[in-house]
This record gives structure tokens, sequence and C-alpha cells, in this order.
């Protein structure tokens, strides 16, 4: 009598699939943490933070569910700081992430 698996070959299947993804998403996060270090580290490697220019546009409720976009009169513009990486790093978002979103409006 031959012993049976204890699953089946589709729930093997993404077992195996969800630990090789983990396994991709923590070697990716971690040569890209490694690499701003480094770049932090060593300037000559290239820049490891910069800044993206945005203008600030308000998001100002109005009656009957109305929104009125106004540009901020007090603070205009803006650098808003960002890393150069794929993920977050010391509590700034990625310049990619950053410029995506430079003209949503500031909700008020």
């Amino acid at each position: 009598m031959t012993p049976q698996p204890s699953s089946s070959p589709g729930v093997r299947f993404v077992t195996r699939l969800a630990a090789v993804l983990a396994a991709v998403f923590f070697i990716t996060y971690s040569v890209d943490l490694s690499w701003y270090h480094l770049r932090l580290a060593i300037p000559d490697l290239g820049p490891a933070r910069s800044s993206v220019h945005r203008l600030r546009v308000l998001a100002i409720p109005d009656k009957g569910n109305k929104i009125e976009y106004q540009i901020d009169a007090i603070h205009p513009e803006e650098d808003v700081p960002c890393t150069r990486t794929l993920f977050p790093h010391s509590a700034e978002k990625p310049c990619w992430y950053v410029s995506r979103h430079a003209r949503d409006p500031i909700s008020m």
C-alpha cells in the first residue's frame, strides 16, 4: 500500500507559489534597502534622496456636494522630499510615487 500525499497537487502548487513570491519580495526589498544605504554612505554612486516640485491645489468642499479648487495662497508651491528607490525608506515615499501624485489636490 502506497502512502497518499497529505494535500492535493493544486494546494501544493499554490503554497509553493506563495512561498516563491514572498521570497522574491523580500529579496527585492533587501537589495533596494541595501542599495539605498550604500548610496547614502557613498554619494559618488548617485543620489539616494531627491525632491519633487509641486503646485499646491486645495480641494474645498462647497454647497451641494460640489468641490472648489484653489491654489494655496499661503504656500503656493512646495518641494516634496522623496527617495530614489522602489519602496519607501526613511519615512519618505519613493520619487516615482510622489511624482505620480504631485498633481493631486489637498483635501480640506
